[in-house]
């Protein structure tokens, strides 16, 4: 006889995730300096995606000539860029300030807030600023920035599932 189960049955099986939702993600920019206890933050507006974080350290070769096989050292850390897609209103000024600061080439420190409440905070330069105006669509631009430094993660610390819909 084959086993009956219930939907009950499987939303008790069911294990909850720990994944984070993308939407309520805020990336927020200062100019860059000292404490980020005393910076002021503005809010990027407009935000649609962020990718990023894609760099890698360097491997050198530490392989000796008594060495069975290669032999490899990571060397110093380098976080890549990060690319922030939004849609371009330079009446806002978030955007205002972006493009300035690739004018200039002013370092910008910036910090990325997950909707769970952690955060990543990074320093970078606005390496380019490409704008896209198609038929039916809205301008928008994917603007690239170049990560100087280390990163400083830190996680929430709320025990809410972040990944179950509110109701």
């Amino acid at each position: 006889m084959a086993e009956v189960r219930t939907l009950q049955d499987s939303v008790q099986t069911q294990k909850s995730t720990s994944a984070v939702r993308s939407q309520k993600t805020v990336l927020q920019y200062s100019v860059a300096g000292g404490d980020s206890q005393a910076v002021t933050w503005e809010q990027v507006t407009n935000l649609s995606d962020i990718t990023g974080f894609n760099g890698s350290a360097n491997m050198a070769d530490v392989t000796r000539l008594d060495s069975e096989s290669k032999e490899k050292s990571p060397g110093l850390q380098d976080w890549g860029q990060v690319t922030i897609a939004l849609f371009i209103n330079f009446k806002e000024a978030s955007h205002k300030a972006l493009l300035e600061a690739k004018q200039k080439g002013t370092l910008l420190q910036f910090k990325l807030t997950l909707s769970d409440g952690s955060t990543i905070e990074f320093k970078a330069y606005v390496k380019d600023f490409p704008i896209s105006a198609k038929v039916d669509q809205y301008v928008a631009g994917s603007i690239n920035l170049e990560i100087t430094g280390d990163i400083t993660v830190k996680p929430s610390t709320s025990s809410v599932d972040h990944a179950k819909p509110t109701t």
